[in-house]
């Protein structure tokens, strides 16, 4: 097995364990806040709110510290740094704290993310060999999907036969059983970088030359307009999503969990389709537009479809939106760390993540303004609004191709 197949399974194995360490962490703590302070939801509000804060404000932070030193290092010390907390805060679960402890661990562990999330991002090129770089995303992606929708069965498991101090102590182990992996995998190409140099860097200077890199770079800056406007979209659709159990109350009852599962199908099957595309076909932006446009047209269908009353023909919109996303986020992704210079991944997949961060909530607000939650003709302005995005940015997308660099 060569060194880039060997790596590969170590990446599936780590993250697809820590994925279902968070997902299970996430459910478990959620579900013991509202337990506890069944009357007071602002508590819960203060813990979900907390991972947003604190990524906007250190992800662009942790994508300069990518980018100045060893990131496989950098990955196994957050990785035991994680696992660290979670062992700590297991033993808050049953005090008068516990609060304050779940807040405070949720706040670190972001923190913490915001240094791992770049890492990570950016370390694909160095361990996975181009031609197969989309390939793992659309494997990875698979099993993100079906941990999904397995991991909050697991830790209702959990709850219901131990407790929830057993939930953090399995997300400890996660990380562990991450860092190990980490340890096995073998770079491609030899990072010259000493621990030492991530420290002699100023973070501002790199953070500065981040933006400029991605300024100059017309195609990369180009995805990043369409990723932040695709967030505001999407926001949207997150608010409208919940409201469908009420648009289809006279229809079908608990209609949004079978979305959400029908959702989830569809990205498992994206993901699928997505593998078997040669590179020829994924690397080009225009093919990104594409899966752009037929995710906007996906959420056409609902108000059309829904006059027949039929439960999977009203689902299918929603398995296709699931699929087209899943397809236009797996290629957006490979895209960018095949063809982003190595040394600015980190600190360009942070940006990016800021930036949407940043539009979700403007998008919520804005939809939330238009009213778009008491009609099911609310998807059409959320889809019609996407397939017109995708339509525009096909007219503006740039001519000339980032030259690809690092692995060859």
């Amino acid at each position: 097995m060569n060194k880039s197949k060997k790596n590969e399974l170590l990446l599936y194995f780590g993250t697809w364990t820590s994925k279902m360490g968070d997902i299970v962490f996430d459910y478990v703590n959620s579900v013991l806040l509202v337990q506890v302070y069944q009357s007071s939801s602002w508590v819960l509000a203060i813990y979900q709110s907390s991972q947003t804060i604190v990524n906007v404000l250190f992800n662009l932070i942790g994508g300069a510290f990518a980018d100045a030193g060893k990131r496989k290092r950098i990955l196994i010390i957050t990785d035991l740094l994680s696992a660290l907390v979670c062992l700590i805060t297991s033993f808050f679960t049953e005090s008068r704290f516990v609060a304050a402890a779940l807040i405070s661990a949720n706040g670190i562990l972001a923190f913490i993310f915001s240094f791992s999330s770049p890492t990570f991002r950016s370390i694909i090129k160095q361990m996975v060999e181009k031609e197969r770089i989309s390939h793992y995303n659309s494997v990875v992606t698979t099993g993100n999907e079906l941990i999904g929708m397995l991991a909050p069965v697991l830790g209702l498991v959990m709850l219901n036969f131990f407790n929830a101090r057993v939930a953090l102590l399995f997300n400890a182990v996660t990380f562990l059983v991450s860092a190990l992996s980490e340890c096995f995998m073998v770079e491609l190409e030899k990072d010259h970088k000493t621990v030492g140099d991530v420290f002699k860097r100023n973070a501002f200077t790199d953070i500065k030359e981040g933006i400029g890199y991605l300024w100059h770079e017309k195609k990369i800056f180009f995805l990043l307009l369409v990723s932040a406007l695709v967030n505001f979209f999407l926001a949207g659709y997150n608010l409208l999503l919940p409201y469908t159990d009420c648009l289809y109350a006279d229809v079908f009852s608990d209609f949004y969990g079978k979305v959400l599962v029908a959702e989830s199908i569809g990205g498992v099957i994206g993901s699928f389709v997505n593998s078997k595309l040669p590179n020829q076909i994924t690397d080009k932006i225009s093919v990104l537009l594409f899966f752009l446009g037929l995710t906007g047209g996906s959420l056409v269908l609902p108000p059309i479809v829904s006059q027949t009353r039929q439960i999977w023909i009203c689902l299918a919109p929603f398995s296709l939106f699931g699929a087209m996303l899943t397809m236009f986020n797996i290629n957006f992704m490979s895209y960018v760390q095949i063809h982003v210079d190595e040394n600015y991944l980190g600190r360009v997949f942070s940006v990016i993540f800021t930036i949407a961060v940043l539009f979700m909530p403007v998008g919520s607000f804005v939809f939330s303004f238009l009213n778009i939650t008491i009609s099911i003709y609310g998807f059409w302005i959320v889809g019609g609004g996407i397939v017109v995005l995708s339509i525009i940015c096909h007219f503006f997308l740039p001519k000339t191709e980032p030259e690809v660099k690092g692995n060859k």
